[in-house]
């Protein structure tokens, strides 16, 4: 089993990771640990140099971090690492605008803006440089009627930028959602953590040949079944972006107080049912779509 998304270098597991790290190789699950910025990235490596199972990214988190700039001096010693399988988490997120300008966290929500887009093509160019895929991050703002109608603004401003850098190849020009979408023949050119878009921006993203994380969110709301069950195995990864997001059972309770990759299985079993497939077929193709992207 794989988790493409988890933050298992977090100060929140310093007491238990040993027995957490343990508990995964028993279970067989490996995971990318996610880099956010230089410390991050930095405990990340560290975590990946340490066991066999884990795998990690180096990137600027759009909102984590509004000091750090992003400078190519800092990534490349990271590029001819084999454990390092991709860039990010990258992307634009939105959520926090109106709240950080409230609090005074920034002066101008345009110029926040305008930074992280910024920072993200900078990403994308690094990426591009040498040959890695992307691992994006994307927070639309709330949803209102006046700015973001659908809800996918941050998507949008987001594609926009990448189908500047990246060719339109992997589905039919066609708004019929029917018409097949075309298998990923080679390393997609990145993932899409925590997607919460809806199928139209789905197409968007696999045109451009972006595959699709899902997580603990699938557990908790019915809302992202009909883009999941739209989105073909192929281009699907699991994650837990633990610690956050704890998954619930069946009867609707938290499966345990912070979320870890130790239950990453929880996620497959759930997108095995909203898809209607069996589990072991399902396992099958994430470690083909693992091995493909990441390895």
């Amino acid at each position: 089993m794989y988790d493409v998304h988890t933050h298992m270098h977090d100060d929140i597991f310093l007491d238990t990771l040993a027995e957490r790290m343990k508990n995964l190789e028993n279970k067989n699950i490996k995971i990318i640990t996610i880099g956010t910025d230089k410390t991050n990235n930095e405990k990340a490596k560290k975590l990946a140099d340490k066991y066999d199972g884990v795998f990690y990214t180096v990137g600027l988190h759009p909102h984590d971090n509004l000091d750090e700039d992003f400078l190519e001096s800092d990534y490349e010693k990271y590029m001819e690492d084999s454990k390092c399988v991709a860039v990010g988490e990258c992307g634009l997120d939105y959520f926090y605008l109106k709240g950080d300008k409230e609090k005074g966290l920034i002066e101008n929500m345009d110029r926040e803006v305008d930074r992280q887009q910024s920072l993200f093509i900078e990403q994308i160019e690094f990426a591009k440089k040498y040959n890695k895929p992307l691992m994006i991050h994307g927070r639309p703002s709330e949803k209102n009627e006046i700015d973001n109608p659908e809800g996918v603004d941050a998507y949008e401003d987001m594609l926009f930028i990448l189908e500047k850098y990246y060719k339109k190849e992997n589905r039919e020009e066609s708004d019929d959602v029917d018409v097949e979408i075309k298998k990923i023949e080679k390393k997609s050119v990145g993932n899409v953590h925590f997607f919460v878009g809806n199928i139209e921006v789905a197409q968007r993203f696999i045109n451009l040949g972006f595959t699709f994380s899902f997580g603990g969110v699938i557990t908790i709301t019915d809302e992202y079944n009909e883009v999941l069950k739209y989105i073909p195995t192929d281009h699907i990864h699991t994650e837990t972006d633990s610690p956050y997001v704890v998954p619930k059972d069946s009867e609707g309770k938290r499966v345990s107080k912070i979320n870890s990759s130790e239950n990453i299985e929880i996620i497959i079993n759930k997108i095995a049912e909203i898809k209607n497939i069996k589990v072991e077929d399902l396992k099958s193709q994430l470690e083909k779509n693992f091995l493909r992207d990441f390895c």
